[in-house]
This record gives structure tokens, sequence and C-alpha cells, in this order.
């Protein structure tokens, strides 16, 4: 009776072991839609501008208006998440964001388009820490690194796959059918997430008598753990905004490329931020099966990763054409990319689990709101500078600066174990 009740227990434990894994995998091609719906902007973004006749000041207000929405939206629906469960809350987001695309398939104007970019940037906001929340749901704390950089692999995984394929739908068809493209992809993905999505139940660290303290907001939000991970992430973010609606354009009228080599080009920041977010994932988690400190495995190394991607940034802008700017643009806008992962998880690792839908959103919301500004102001940079190489160098440079700092802020005082202990969670 005992060795029949002990194979029980490993089959049910296999059993969700394996969903857990189906689940992860799909929350990851959820994350890669959710970037490539970001990226279609920029991979058009010539011939959306020549089409509708538009400055790069108000392409930069295009590009930014997806934020408008984006960060309040974050924050309500992971406060939502804390009571309505995960599986249905995405569910709801991905309809929408499929919906969204339908709008570009005939003829629009600048509104129109304003105010699809607007809805889809509120259906969004909320993307990362509710599909962070879904994951760490089937996943305790010391097994949390790796399937929270597969999520933020989606990001990369997904540009570096959308960039190449939608350019040449582009290309060949029109920048109309790139957007019908994405609501294809989309209401597949509802399709899946209905049949096989599920709700996991692991909770997060408890105390001695067993139950999960509730900590205040506030002191969750002021700790260092919690704003040296903010600032790093900020200025990360920023850059990817400006990956994102900035760096196409750059490569197609700065440095001449055209429409075929951009697309290629642009993925290459895609392809090495997957390769990095994964390999993180790996380090980290294996770092801390050796016992080394949360601090040194997740906050050291997310800071230095964006100091890293700052100095490359501040390097690339004034070299000459070719080969070297092409790889420290690839690294610029990269390496910062791992400190999404880890603010995350480290913010998980500071939040009761009841409360970890809202601090991860409040999170993104706020990290995001770079995504606001970034487009918007690089814009006018470009437009009041002597020839929009010289703005694109000095949007570059000022991205570069704000890295090297948000980095550094990291290093110092992302400290999880301690700050766990100081809010009663150890």
């Amino acid at each position: 009776m005992g060795d029949l009740t002990v194979r029980t227990r490993v089959d049910a434990s296999g059993r969700r072991e394996a969903r857990a894994w189906v689940v992860t995998a799909l929350l990851l091609v959820f994350m890669l839609i959710n970037f490539a719906d970001k990226a279609v902007l920029g991979l058009a973004a010539t011939p959306i501008m020549r089409d509708l006749g538009l400055t790069h000041a108000e392409y930069g207000l295009l590009s930014s208006s997806f934020y408008f929405l984006f960060s309040v939206s974050a924050i309500v629906v992971g406060f939502v998440s804390n009571r309505v469960p995960t599986r249905w809350v995405l569910l709801a987001m991905a309809v929408v964001w499929a919906l969204t695309q339908l709008p570009m398939v005939g003829t629009v104007g600048f509104g129109v388009l304003m105010a699809s970019r607007v809805i889809l940037g509120a259906a969004e906001g909320p993307a990362n820490p509710v599909a962070m929340h879904a994951a760490h749901k089937w996943f305790p704390n010391e097994r949390r690194s790796l399937p929270s950089a597969l999520l933020n692999l989606g990001s990369g995984l997904g540009v570096a796959l959308a960039a190449p394929l939608l350019t040449a739908v582009i290309i060949t068809f029109g920048w109309h059918w790139a957007f019908f493209s994405l609501f294809a992809v989309g209401m597949a993905w509802v399709a899946l997430w209905a049949l096989l999505g599920r709700e996991g139940s692991v909770a997060s660290v408890r105390n001695d008598a067993g139950e999960e303290p509730r900590v205040p907001y506030s002191k969750i939000l002021l700790s260092g753990t919690w704003l040296g991970g903010f600032l790093a992430g900020f200025a990360a973010y920023w850059a990817l905004s400006l990956l994102v609606a900035w760096v196409p354009p750059y490569l197609e009228t700065a440095l001449g490329y055209g429409p075929a080599a951009t697309g290629t080009l642009v993925a290459l920041p895609w392809v090495a931020a997957s390769v990095l977010i994964f390999g993180q994932g790996v380090v980290t988690q294996w770092l801390m099966h050796r016992g080394v400190s949360s601090r040194m495995a997740r906050g050291v190394l997310g800071g230095v990763g964006v100091l890293v991607s700052g100095a490359a940034m501040v390097a690339f802008p004034p070299l000459p054409d070719g080969p070297l700017k092409i790889a420290l643009l690839t690294l610029a806008f990269s390496v910062g990319g791992i400190t999404f992962a880890i603010g995350q998880t480290v913010s998980a690792e500071i939040s009761p689990a009841r409360q970890r839908g809202a601090v991860l959103a409040i999170g993104t919301g706020l990290v995001t709101f770079a995504g606001l500004l970034a487009p918007y102001l690089t814009g006018r940079i470009i437009q009041a500078a002597a020839t929009p190489a010289a703005g694109y160098r000095l949007a570059f440079t000022l991205t570069g600066a704000l890295m090297l700092l948000g980095g550094t802020l990291a290093v110092i005082f992302v400290r999880p174990e301690r700050d766990a202990t100081r809010l009663g969670l150890r």
C-alpha cells in the first residue's frame, strides 16, 4: 500500500511538472507575440511615414502612443490578477491584441493608427507581470530563474523571428498585411490557450508560523532591492523602446541600409538578447543551486549587464559605419535586457504570493513609463538636430549615460535576501 501511495505521488508530481512546462511554453509564445506586436510599427516606419506624410516628431508621438495607457493598465490589471485567475486575464488580453490589428488591413489615417496603438498598449501593458505571475504559480522561488528567463526570451525571440518575416510581408504585400498576419497568429494562440492553459498553485515563502504575511506595498516599493531593480529596468526599457521604434529607421535613413538588410540587422540585437536572457536564466539558477546569494546571482549580474550595454551605447554612435559599429549597436541593445527577468524575479522574492501580481505589475508599469518618454523625446531630438544622423548620435549617447547610472545603482542596492528578511518573509 505504501509503495502504491509513493508511486501515485510520483506520477502526480510528474504530471504537474509536465503541465508546468506546457504552460510555460505557451506563455513564451504569448510574450513572443507581444513583442512582435510592438515591433511591427518600427519595421513599417519608413512606408508608414511616407504614406501618411509624418514628420520625425509625429512618428515619435505615434510610437509613444502605444504607452499612453500601458503603465496604468499594467498596474490596474496587476491588482486584478491577485483576485482573478491569470488564465482568464491572459485570454482576454490576447483577444484584444489580435482585434486591434484588424483596422490596419484597410486604408487608415493617423488618428485610427494611433487609437489602435493606444488600445493595444493598454492590453499589452500587463503582459509581462501577469505572465510572470502565472508562471511563478507553477515553480517555487529557487526554480523561478529559468522560467522567468524563458518568458523574457520571448521578447528577443519574438522580434528575431518576426523582423525578417514581417519585413518580407511588408516588401511583398505592403505594411497593412503585416498587421493582419499578427491578427491571425494572435487568434491561433487564443485557441491553444483556451484548450491547454491552466492555473498553478505554488505559494511564496512563508514565515515560521506557516502563514504567509501581508506586507505594506510602500515597504516593498521603497526597499533597496525594488528601487535598484526599477532604476536598472527603467534605463534598459528606455533603450528597448528605442530599439523597437527608432533603430529600424536609423539603419535605413542614417546608415543607408535597404529594407531587406534592415530587417536582418534589426534582428541581431533581439537574437543576442534571446541567447543572453536564456543564458542568464541557466547561469543564475546554477549559481543559486550552488549556494551563491541572490544578490550576486541576480542583482550584481543584472546590474553589470546594464552597465555593459550602457558602455556600448556610448561607444557606437561616433564610430564610422561598418561591422564594428553594428557589433557595438547589437551589444548596446541586447545585454541590458537580462535585467528584465532578474528584476521580476527579485521582486517576486520580496513579495508575498497574494501580493505578487500587483508588485510585478507596479514595477512593469513604472519601468515601461520609459517607453512613453523615449520614442517621442528621441523624435524631437532628431527633428531639432542639424541632421538626422546628429540627432540619433545625441539620443543614443544620452541613453547610454542613463544605462550606466541605472546599472551602477542596481549593483549597489539589489539585495533580495536582506530585504526579504526585513519584510518578514524569511
